[in-house]
């Protein structure tokens, strides 16, 4: 794996690519956090998502490490940037596989829309000058990943 520079939360800003979805899903905004800090469960509705799981002694709090690997996209550590039961889950990106990012970082808000949670999905990333090539294909791919995640999550919400 090749070490990435963190970002922080401040960095989701100003990072040269961003992209952000929305969705509200029939949930609770803590169930959806629930959902969302055991990492073994992204497998369940993240598409791509093939393995995840906790590399750090201390989980579900700031600081603590997880290890992802996307199928076709490489494997990353991550370090959690913000962890709000409710309203907030961020990581960003430390170690990677992958030759396209040099930085990287997603942000999950959570939020309360009469009882259900809205879930906004912040991804941000400065790319490697081989990265830059594939810019301009990432919206595409990320909002294919944004609606089969948030079809999963239904399924997984609805299943219990």
């Amino acid at each position: 794996m090749r070490d990435m520079p963190p970002m922080t939360l401040a960095d989701l800003d100003r990072a040269p690519f961003r992209f952000t979805a929305t969705a509200v899903l029939p949930c609770t905004p803590l169930r959806l956090f629930e959902e969302m800090a055991e990492p073994e469960r992204w497998t369940t509705w993240f598409p791509l998502m093939r393995r995840a799981r906790w590399t750090s002694q201390e989980t579900a709090r700031v600081g603590a490490r997880r290890e992802v690997t996307l199928l076709g996209l490489g494997r990353f550590e991550e370090t959690i940037l913000a962890y709000e039961p409710g309203r907030r889950f961020a990581f960003t990106m430390i170690a990677t596989t992958s030759p396209l990012p040099r930085q990287m970082a997603e942000d999950y808000r959570i939020g309360d829309v009469d009882g259900r949670a809205r879930l906004d999905w912040t991804v941000a990333s400065a790319p490697t000058t081989l990265g830059r090539f594939t810019t301009a294909g990432l919206p595409l791919l990320f909002r294919g990943l944004w609606r089969g995640a948030v079809r999963g999550l239904r399924r997984r919400l609805a299943s219990g």
